[in-house]
């Protein structure tokens, strides 16, 4: 790339884009863009427009301490591929960079690459380009070695840009008055900050998943080993069904319900959620229409009016008599002889080990809450024998369990420790080589498997 960066005045803008974009207008109308036209390439002198707005950020003293890592090369964003999400999408990636031996203090280098990133935002809006700040970051030492990034200096954020071959529409946003405080903090009732569901209400647990909602058009990040053993089993169970009402309990992001959804092209598909705003979230997802039904301890379908009802995560966010409300309810809307296709983590399993070992890494907010992918909220593994216990007492009998993941499959290895400096994130490594080694021995480990896939008929 050329060291000469070109000004951005309101005639370069303008060349680029049509008139000039107001800030306001840039503030309200940018958006986060995950899907890039690929054969649009993005021109240098843009890029350098990018840079050039960054420059104007403030940061502490004016030293702005930030360095600026970019690559176009389609090569070196293969080689990214694992290290970094969006990395082969996206055209344009610019690492944001600082040397961690200056302006930590009061975290100002955060503060400063922050403010660069949005006037980097900010302009690409306004000059067509779509981007995404991207924090996460699955291999540090990949990314290190490929960029060749000295000791020092440690990478902060992605921010990832393209012309945008999407156009979402405008998140929700809160209401400015509730979390607006004049003067002084003013205390508001707050949501719990514990991981299990037992510290929560209902209701709690509604604000929160809302609020998680808002964070993307879509939540696509399962572990894929997981998702697909999923997907298999809940398609090949409602296939043999083939039933003419379908009921989904508590369907969250919509990603499980979304990929049902052809093995069941017949029937009259209802869910039940805690508020309109995540079941419009769902919605929006399904490729076909299916009918919403407020939640709040009771579904608003007559008794004996559901052929099949499908639970896929959704026992382990709720508190304990909630988890027994709802099984209550699916048996009520449920005729004699209907199913229950129910998926859940097993606290028999290493899953449950993995939860005191976040806890003393730091990791005790229920914002890093060890969920299966896209659980938001609460959530603690169940004790399978006590979840056949309570569906026997509601009146459903076991027809059929399967199990799998005695040891995290490799790709889980990864995932677990993808956000973890070295030399933690080399952990996946003997993970992954302990599977393979034991894989002939999984089927005499299937009682301590993390997932229990089961069929329960009424």
């Amino acid at each position: 790339m050329s060291a000469t960066v070109e000004a951005v005045t309101p005639e370069t803008t303008a060349r680029a884009n049509g008139p000039p974009m107001s800030v306001g207008d840039a503030i309200r109308t940018r958006r986060t863009i995950r899907s890039w036209l690929p054969d649009r390439p993005v021109r240098e002198e843009l890029i350098n427009e990018l840079l050039e707005a960054a420059l104007w950020a403030p940061s502490a003293c004016n030293m702005q301490l930030w360095d600026f890592v970019v690559v176009t090369n389609e090569a070196t964003r293969q080689q990214l591929e694992d290290a970094v999400p969006f990395a082969t999408q996206a055209p344009v990636l610019i690492f944001v960079c600082y040397n961690t031996r200056f302006s930590e203090g009061s975290f100002a280098h955060i503060q400063g690459a922050s403010a660069s990133i949005m006037n980097m935002l900010l302009q690409g809006h306004s000059l067509g380009l779509g981007g995404f700040w991207q924090a996460t970051i699955h291999d540090r030492a990949k990314l290190h070695a490929v960029l060749h990034l000295p000791d020092d200096v440690e990478v902060l954020a992605t921010v990832l840009f393209g012309y945008p071959a999407e156009q979402p529409g405008a998140p929700a946003r809160r209401d400015p008055s509730h979390m607006t405080h004049w003067e002084q903090y003013h205390p508001r009732p707050r949501l719990p900050s514990s991981p299990n569901p037992r510290d929560w209400t209902l209701g709690q647990v509604a604000d929160y998943q809302q609020a998680r909602i808002r964070a993307g058009p879509k939540y696509n990040k399962p572990i894929r080993s997981e998702f697909e053993v999923v997907a298999q089993f809940g398609q090949e169970a409602l296939g043999q069904e083939n039933p003419r009402v379908w009921l989904d309990l508590l369907p969250c992001t919509g990603l499980y319900l979304e990929h049902l959804l052809p093995a069941a092209p017949d029937a009259d598909v209802h869910f039940v959620e805690l508020t309109e705003q995540t079941a419009q979230f769902t919605q929006r997802r399904l490729p076909r229409l299916a009918q919403y039904h407020h939640y709040d301890g009771r579904i608003d379908l007559p008794d004996a009016s559901v052929d099949v009802a499908t639970c896929i995560f959704r026992l382990e966010n709720l508190p304990p008599p909630e988890r027994l409300r709802l099984l209550t309810e699916a048996h009520r809307v449920l005729r004699p002889g209907g199913a229950l296709i129910l998926t859940h983590i097993s606290r028999r399993s290493y899953f449950a080990l993995m939860q005191p070992i976040r806890w003393l890494m730091g990791r005790r907010d229920v914002q890093y809450v060890l969920g299966t992918d896209p659980s938001l909220g609460p959530f603690v593994p169940l004790a399978p024998h006590v979840v056949t216990r309570v569906l026997t007492d509601v009146g459903f009998n076991c027809e059929r369990t399967v199990r799998h993941f005695p040891l995290p499959p490799e790709d889980e290895a990864r995932h677990r420790v993808r956000a973890l400096r070295p030399p933690l994130a080399y952990a996946q490594y003997p993970i992954q080589t302990l599977y393979g080694l034991t894989r002939p021995l999984h089927r005499l480990l299937e009682p301590w498997s993390k997932l229990q896939l089961a069929v329960y008929r009424k």
